[in-house]
């Protein structure tokens, strides 16, 4: 199914948001990414993400975004998914 097929709008703005501050990282060649990518999967349209994307967005922080994954999805998920991104990226 796809995700804008459901109806869950707030679902199709958290993949809008990673797009668009995937975009933001690259231009300013700022790391963060992966936890992005994680939290965004593990809560996407769950509307929680927009402190922690800040965070990323105006300090380059990460930890929230991975604090936030790793509360969702646990641990080993998210060790599992920054290994398989950092092997994807860059």
């Amino acid at each position: 199914m796809r995700i804008a097929d459901a109806g869950d709008v707030r679902a199709v703005s958290d993949l809008s948001e990673l797009i668009s501050l995937c975009s933001q990282l690259r231009a300013e060649d700022v790391e963060g990414d992966g936890a992005l990518w994680a939290a965004t999967a593990a809560l996407l349209g769950s509307g929680r993400l927009d402190e922690a994307r800040a965070a990323l967005r105006l300090r380059g922080d990460a930890a929230p975004l991975d604090a936030a994954a790793r509360a969702a999805a646990g641990d080993a998920a998210v060790d599992g998914a920054l290994a398989a991104h950092s092997g994807r990226v860059r």
